[in-house]
């Protein structure tokens, strides 16, 4: 569907992105130079890197598909209780971030529940940063846009995706973010309001949903648990290491609070705006997977030269959240898997190890993300092995003043991500989602557990 100058348009902004990351990578020196950027993140870029790494490839192809499968539900449900849980993240929580030494969320987990603790968190979270919908979204684009083999677009996406992350660390890839969120904000303005009024609006809608009024139905289309299941993935908002990375890179926790106010805006009106792109394309293109749907729609309907920017703002967003999730995902092993489980390793070895976990990352989620034909399919099963057994211990060790033991931890992240990577090999037929059930076991093992043993002392935590 792209012309020549269409083409000309993406390679350029392909060529602008990676002059950008080699100019950063020369500010990297240290592990903290490269992972929180010194602590010198500005609120603008705070702002763009947290947009982008949420609306990724998942975060916007993802979301257009779940809005056409599911309707106007998702909003209640899955938008309003995502952006309503950042609040408090926001104005008291996110800020103690910035504040504390802790450099990632396993370390706030070594402080309240010991080492092996720690070490496991930092396990089940790198399965959580494998966010591989991304290329799965990408390889959409690419078969719209050119026809192209999911391994080609795939492939190159994950290698910018590598070079930037490997190069450049957060202020690279905080950059980039920036510019991507400005590729993706011109491209929505400037396309829904076409596609609506081409399509009929909301006349269109109603008489091509006649036959599926749960669609429509803002309290309707889905059931108990797995209207459950989507809040309970809202609030892997707690346990993401993205975005507490983010606060402990801000220039102050002021910075941090208000970049994350001003991001529930934005977002508030994305998601309002891939509702109704959801919509249209229940309407146009039902023959089609929603989120290959979503980008022949909009090619079909821009002009040369918009098409190429739209195709550059939503590989640019896959590429924003991938190498975000990449970073996270190389630090947690090097950093805080091999560097708990090996005596004082250095800076260099730890810098170097976290670069090549990214490249080795980056591999597998090429071949995993190859097997999946729906981008939140992905997200959905890597979010909720987290979200099960994660959110609960590290929300306690952030806001829970009580008594919190190694036990109380351990007996939370494992029973509860354990459960539900149970019943992903031996479904249970009387739910359709078990994740608000595993929700539930996790919370009260971690209620029991806080009971048994004694707290971490300070100095146990010195010498692990």
């Amino acid at each position: 569907m792209l012309t020549l100058v269409d083409n000309i348009i993406v390679v350029a902004a392909v060529i602008g992105i990676l002059f950008v990351a080699a100019y950063f990578s020369k500010t990297v020196q240290d592990m903290e130079s490269y992972f929180v950027c010194n602590k010198s993140l500005p609120w603008s870029l705070t702002v763009g890197t947290l947009v982008s790494t949420w609306y990724g490839g998942v975060g916007t192809l993802g979301s257009v598909e779940w809005f056409a499968i599911y309707g106007l539900s998702m909003f209640l449900m899955w938008c309003f209780t995502a952006h309503a849980a950042r609040i408090p993240l926001a104005l008291w929580i996110g800020p103690k971030m910035q504040i504390r030494t802790d450099m990632t969320v396993p370390d706030v987990l070594k402080r309240s529940y010991g080492k092996s603790v720690a070490i496991i968190g930092a396990v089940l979270m790198l399965i959580y940063t494998c966010q591989f919908g991304n290329v799965t979204s990408s390889g959409f684009v690419g078969k719209v846009a050119w026809d192209a083999p999911f391994l080609v677009t795939g492939g190159i996406v994950m290698i910018l995706v590598v070079l930037i992350a490997v190069a450049a660390g957060l202020m690279g890839v905080a950059v980039t973010d920036m510019i991507m969120f400005f590729f993706l904000g011109v491209a929505v303005a400037i396309t829904v309001p076409i596609q609506w009024g081409a399509m009929g609006g909301w006349d269109a809608v109603t008489a091509a949903m006649a036959d599926k009024p749960g669609i429509l139905d803002p309290v309707g289309g889905l059931t108990v648990t797995k209207a459950l299941f989507f809040m309970i993935i809202a609030l892997t908002v707690y346990a993401d290491p993205a975005f507490y990375q983010r606060f402990s890179a801000s220039d102050s926790p002021k910075a941090g609070r208000r970049a994350m106010l001003t991001c529930l805006l934005i977002w508030v009106v994305m998601d309002a705006v891939l509702c109704a792109t959801g919509m249209m394309v229940n309407v146009v293109h039902p023959e089609m997977d929603p989120g290959q749907g979503y980008v022949a729609l909009v090619l079909e309907t821009l002009p040369v030269g918009l098409r190429a920017l739209f195709v550059v703002a939503l590989i640019g967003s896959a590429i924003s959240a991938l190498d975000s999730y990449l970073l996270c995902g190389g630090t947690l092993f090097a950093y805080d898997i091999y560097g708990k489980l090996r005596k004082n390793p250095s800076q260099k070895e730890l810098l170097l190890l976290t670069r090549a976990s990214i490249v080795v990352l980056g591999i597998i989620g090429l071949v995993v993300a190859s097997k999946f034909t729906v981008a939140m399919d992905l997200f959905g099963y890597v979010s909720a092995i987290w979200a099960a057994g994660g959110v609960i211990p590290v929300a306690g060790a952030l806001i829970y003043k009580g008594q919190k033991t190694p036990a109380g931890g351990l007996l939370s992240m494992l029973g509860g991500s354990l459960a539900y990577i149970y019943t992903l090999i031996w479904p249970l037929t009387f739910v359709d989602d078990p994740l608000p059930l595993c929700f539930l076991v996790s919370l009260i093992l971690y209620i029991v557990g806080n009971r048994i043993g004694k707290p971490v002392e300070a100095a146990e935590i010195q010498a692990a």
